[in-house]
């Protein structure tokens, strides 16, 4: 492999901005991918993503008890569906 000089054109590498990728299932395992290319990457990434992991299962699981404990009232639901239209029996 022969070495570059200072003055030729270095490839601009890989834009993430020009590739399309839908949502949905193709859009979560571009997504997947790339955070497994990170963490293999950069190791020390692995508990960043470890961290917020276990921080995301935690809001979940508060956030469901909390919706247990208090669930929604009927104002509050007819606040939440303001713009929809709703079928009167």
């Amino acid at each position: 492999m022969k070495p570059q000089s200072k003055d030729s054109p270095r490839h601009p590498g890989i834009t993430f901005h020009k590739m399309p990728v839908a949502a949905g299932f193709v859009g979560f395992v571009f997504a997947a991918g790339i955070i497994v290319i990170a963490v293999l990457g950069f190791p020390a990434s692995k508990w960043f993503v470890l961290a917020s992991v276990v921080a995301g299962i935690g809001v979940l699981g508060i956030i469901r008890l909390l919706h247990r404990l208090r669930p929604q009232t009927e104002v509050e639901e007819i606040q939440l569906n303001v713009g929809r239209q709703t079928r009167q029996p």
